[in-house]
């Protein structure tokens, strides 16, 4: 007979102090009545690793075992794979610095990863608003996870049937290690200041027969700050994941020129498309127009021959 489900919770931090103690507090207060072992493994991927005295004073504060490590250079998939790489446990779930899980998150783990077959379980994801008033739509898209399905559906992430709705994203998501996180480096650094680098190994995962999952009992609140409501971030993010998408599709295919090639000829018709009904969209209110931009900023991003948009960094002057 085998013991409890242990499990390595991986969180990446960059300059986020106080939201990486509401993080670590959320993991503490988790209820666990089937005594699971837990390890926290935080990767400081700030440039003065000022991240480790936070990680210290809280060490005393956790209920588990807690890990903290450096990662340089500033760079999201050198601190994943950094993650990744020191989680101890089969079972890997990582969750973002400005994220808190709910109460009975593993619990609804526990049970998904006896009950499911999949190499990666999804959670949902609600966000907590800073500025309620600037939120629209898309917003609310963006930063959530949500789907009207039971726990146990198949996910997929690229093809003709990939999931439409939501992002399969690692903000909250669980692997199981051995046959998800083998490659020397999963998260390439090339995705890593302007993200997507989740997305390229989710397909790639795919491609190789891996199977994702839904479990919406496993829940996340994200914080969302003002500042990612504003238009002009927003209209850089669409831009990047058009960028990231368009780079982890094709490099996943079986003939990645071939098939950047025709995501490019797919986008120039789609921004026709948008242009030709631009002038209906304008007329229809500000709400309208900012979700044209952000759909052409998406669009360009898949058209673009550029280096992938460092949304990570600060943006290059005049922009």
């Amino acid at each position: 007979m085998t013991g409890p489900t242990r499990i390595s919770i991986v969180i990446c931090t960059f300059n986020r102090h106080d939201l990486l103690r509401e993080a670590l507090e959320s993991v503490a207060a988790l209820r666990n009545p089937a005594n699971i072992p837990l390890t926290l493994v935080v990767v400081d991927n700030s440039d003065d690793s000022n991240a480790l005295p936070v990680i210290e004073a809280m060490r005393a504060r956790l209920p588990y075992p807690l890990l903290g490590i450096a990662a340089h250079p500033a760079n999201i998939s050198v601190a994943r794979n950094a993650g990744a790489a020191a989680a101890p446990d089969e079972i890997v779930a990582f969750m973002d610095d400005d994220q808190q899980l709910d109460r009975d998150w593993l619990i609804a783990v526990a049970e998904g990863l006896a009950a499911f077959p999949h190499d990666v379980l999804f959670g949902a994801v609600e966000p907590v608003l800073e500025a309620p008033d600037k939120a629209d739509a898309t917003v609310l898209g963006l930063f959530s996870r949500r789907l009207a399905a039971p726990a146990g559906t198949d996910l997929f992430a690229i093809g003709p049937a990939k999931t439409q709705g939501i992002a399969l994203a690692t903000n909250n998501c669980i692997f199981r290690k051995s046959t998800t996180l083998t490659d020397a480096t999963p998260f390439d650094p090339a995705f890593g200041n302007g993200g997507g680098e989740d997305y390229d190994l989710f397909c790639r995962l795919e491609r190789r027969g891996r199977r994702f999952g839904w479990l919406p009992g496993a829940k996340a609140l994200e914080f969302v700050p003002a500042k990612r409501c504003d238009p002009a971030y927003l209209e850089r993010r669409f831009y990047a994941g058009g960028q990231a998408f368009a780079l982890a599709v094709s490099r996943n295919s079986a003939s990645p020129t071939r098939q950047r090639w025709r995501l490019r000829l797919r986008a120039i018709l789609q921004l026709i498309i948008l242009m030709l009904s631009a002038p209906l969209q304008w007329l229809k209110g500000a709400e309208a127009r900012r979700q044209l931009r952000y759909r052409l900023a998406g669009v360009f991003g898949k058209i673009s021959f550029a280096e992938l948009e460092p949304i990570y960094s600060a943006p290059p002057p005049g922009r």
